[in-house]
């Protein structure tokens, strides 16, 4: 437990206190006895990492559909797989009485709705739940993948640090936290080694979106932040824009480029993406 809390250390004058950490809406202390108490509203959050009966009676509710029924948190990406545009991460918290109202939708896939439904899911769903949505533009993403951090390692630190911000704003316990899952847990949490708080007791899904919620939520917020945000630099650039990464992308680019220079590009467009090697051939030919 001191390595765990290391960071999160306070300091304590009761000489029978060996640990006293503070949590994200818990203190942590640990006597001499060996004995821990948890306190605060995120006490059974923290207590579950060190009581094997809280999380078997997790595993257990994760295996059934008792879990796709209560209240959660839930977080999605939009933007990673865009040449052009930000990535846009959100994490939602879902109260109980709203999960309902989110399964009724009947969304069976998120990558079948249109550009006008994202839109219509967002606005209602936005206020009932809670969110964190992060943007990050492509000047900062190259940034970012200049100094040697990969994609994957981004969306990590995006992702709890969304789920962090909802954490802080829900002041509830949330015992249940889901993510689509986009690399391993283990390679998740080595990405996230340096951070200052990370939250630990997540649950990787692929295709979350079509059990949880809260995942459904986050996915189709950052879907429709992504659009706004897109919108913007369509207008801004006079162009009209595509999403992906095809070969009808890489001549917008390369029309973009050809009208604004290409120093632009490094706001427009995630520049590691193979793409990026086939628009300079497209300009080197012209």
């Amino acid at each position: 437990m001191n390595k765990y809390y290391d960071s999160q250390m306070i300091s304590n004058a009761d000489e029978h206190i060996l640990l006293n950490a503070q949590a994200i809406g818990c203190e942590i202390a640990v006597d001499d006895q060996l004995n821990a108490t948890f306190t605060g509203q995120n006490a059974i959050h923290e207590a579950k990492r060190w009581n094997k009966k809280i999380a078997q009676r997790i595993e257990k509710a994760k295996n059934s559909d008792a879990l796709c029924q209560v209240h959660h948190i839930g977080a999605a990406e939009t933007g990673s797989a865009d040449y052009i545009g930000p990535l846009c991460v959100v994490a939602c918290y879902v109260p109980q009485e709203y999960v309902k109202t989110i399964n009724d939708f009947g969304i069976d896939d998120v990558n079948a709705l249109s550009n006008q439904e994202i839109i219509d899911y967002a606005k209602t769903i936005k206020g009932h739940i809670i969110s964190s949505l992060l943007v990050l533009d492509n000047s900062h993403y190259n940034k970012m993948i200049k100094s040697g951090i990969n994609q994957a390692n981004i969306r990590s630190r995006l992702f709890n640090q969304s789920i962090v911000n909802v954490l802080q704003k829900a002041k509830t316990n949330v015992e249940f936290k889901v993510i689509n899952q986009f690399v391993s847990p283990k390679t998740y949490f080595n990405y996230l080694k340096n951070e200052v708080i990370v939250v630990k007791d997540l649950m990787f899904e692929t295709d979350a979106d079509c059990k949880y919620a809260a995942v459904l939520a986050a996915e189709i917020i950052s879907r429709y932040a992504y659009l706004q945000y897109f919108a913007s630099m369509a207008n801004s650039l006079k162009i009209p824009l595509e999403r992906g990464s095809g070969t009808n992308v890489d001549q917008i680019v390369a029309q973009i480029a050809n009208k604004y220079g290409e120093k632009i590009l490094t706001k427009v467009v995630k520049q590691n993406f193979a793409n990026t090697k086939r628009v300079k051939a497209i300009l080197e030919n012209k």
